[in-house]
């Protein structure tokens, strides 16, 4: 999720504290509910309740409503309500509830739309398994984890109910989580498959027919039981490999490790990114003799650009960075929609930023222009392009040759995608592992709570138009990587060879 706000051409960060850390992390009041529904009819009525207020907010504050690029969004908008709606009529608890909020929002196909439910934890029931875990990795569902006597790690799991994994996948879990379409969230959502959360919606599996390594098949037939708490550990990291901290690190001669795994940070992770920084300065000779010089992404799932920014102007230099982004958005325009609650918010901006000049002055014009925009009743303010500050003679090649890998997981969208974008400017990056995933051109959300509080409304507030990255846009890697296990052990491993 994008917490940044930029300035186009030259792009300007700063996060937006109101939506720091996790912008899905539950309020404190949905703890403290006192009136949750407990019967059908309640949980049916709350539901379309949350779901009519949804599509309203979005209707009158979501930029496609007026976004002459995206004539089909409002159609689009309508479908999500309709088809929220129909299961709405046929839910009688919690996880009903959850499932119709996500079909409203998976019907938009976009990350930066929508709602997202977030039930309290007294509402939530234990997670169902059989025995085994799994995740996608390009190439088929494998198994991951197993206490299953017959299922072991690594095992492909062939087809499930008699269903070809792929199309049980189209028709099960993509119709409630992700975008089909983006090979991404197939490595970010395959492991759903084999996760029982209670959605009624979704057939039970009863039989999987799996295949080993050595070709051989065998059949399963399913017992799902609660999933024991022990498990988690084993799952954590499934996707993604272990977690490194924010730094540089050199795991083996010649090879230095650039640990980025969140652009959202806390203040302990802010002061590590400043250390990186640091270091990056301090070893800058080391780095430019390097064989390979990694930059891992793994667990990023966005924030503010601002980090990876700084990170590529460390290694590639300032001004390079500066003139290529500035030419590689030399088009691109910023139109804010200037509907009341948009502006509002845009405006609330400068008593967090008052301390911030640069970009308080920034969000200052942004909100003045939104306000003339609101009161002469046109949709949306067009931010003015700034003149460039460079031209292409005061700018000289980076020294920074040597190739630079970066790590790409499937759900690597938002700041994490903006992240790649710059270092792709470069000819000398390489990326390594999964297909990232995508952003429509819908930036800088905000969220509203629904009329229960048990979800909330997606509301990006602005849209780029002639973005160099279009609209749906994911990178394949250079280096695709398969492999069962992310850790950072047999990454390096792999990584090495690609070196020889």
């Amino acid at each position: 999720m994008r917490m940044v706000i930029k300035s186009s051409p030259k792009i300007l960060v700063v996060v937006m504290s109101l939506m720091a850390q996790n912008v899905f992390a539950q309020d404190d009041k949905n703890s403290s509910l006192q009136s949750l529904p407990s019967t059908a009819a309640q949980w049916q009525t709350t539901a379309k309740q949350d779901i009519e207020a949804a599509y309203q907010q979005s209707v009158a504050n979501h930029p496609g409503m007026f976004d002459s690029h995206n004539p089909d969004f409002p159609t689009l908008l309508e479908s999500a309500k309709r088809e929220g709606l129909a299961l709405a009529s046929q839910i009688n608890n919690a996880q009903g509830y959850a499932a119709a909020i996500a079909r409203f929002n998976t019907v938009l196909q976009d990350g930066h739309a929508g709602a997202v439910a977030l039930l309290p934890k007294e509402l939530k029931q234990p997670r169902r398994w059989p025995g085994f875990s799994a995740v996608w990795r390009g190439d088929g569902l494998k198994v991951y984890y197993s206490e299953h006597a017959k299922v072991s790690k690594g095992d492909k799991i062939i087809r499930c109910n008699n269903t070809p994994i792929e199309p049980l996948m189209r028709k099960t879990i993509f119709t409630f989580h992700g975008q089909v379409e983006q090979p991404g969230h197939w490595w970010h959502h395959g492991r759903r498959l084999l996760v029982d959360d209670g959605n009624p919606f979704l057939p039970k599996l009863k039989t999987c027919d799996f295949a080993k390594a050595n070709g051989s098949t065998y059949s399963v037939q399913l017992k799902w039981t609660e999933r024991p708490e022990s498990v988690k550990q084993h799952l954590v990291n499934a996707y993604n490999g272990d977690e490194l901290a924010i730094g540089l690190h050199w795991p083996t001669e010649g090879i230095a490790w650039i640990a980025m795994p969140t652009f959202s940070p806390n203040e302990q992770q802010k002061a590590d990114y400043q250390q990186l920084f640091v270091d990056l300065a301090k070893q800058r000779a080391q780095l430019l003799t390097a064989k390979a010089v990694i930059l891992d992404l793994r667990h990023n799932q966005g924030g503010s650009s601002y980090w990876s920014l700084k990170v590529a102007e460390q290694l590639w230099g300032q001004q390079v960075v500066t003139y290529r982004k500035e030419q590689a958005s030399e088009k691109t325009q910023v139109w804010w929609r200037a509907s009341k609650d948009n502006t509002e918010y845009v405006e609330s901006l400068k008593v967090i930023l008052k301390d911030q000049p640069e970009m308080y002055e920034m969000v200052k014009e942004v909100s003045a222009g939104m306000q003339l925009s609101l009161d002469e009743g046109a949709p949306f303010y067009v931010e003015k392009n700034q003149p460039s500050e460079h031209s292409a003679g005061d700018v000289t090649g980076s020294d920074f040759q040597n190739k630079a890998m970066v790590i790409v997981p499937g759900q690597c969208g938002s700041a994490c995608l903006d992240a790649v974008d710059t270092f792709k400017l470069f000819a000398n990056t390489v990326l390594f592992g999964a297909p990232s995933s995508s952003d429509s051109t819908y930036m800088e959300v905000r969220l509203v709570d629904t009329p229960s509080g048990l979800s909330k409304v997606i509301i990006p507030n602005k849209v780029y138009v002639d973005r160099p990255r279009a609209n749906g846009f994911y990178y394949q890697p250079d280096i695709p990587y398969y492999g069962l296990e992310w850790a950072t052990e047999a990454l390096l491993k792999q990584l090495k060879s690609t070196l020889e």
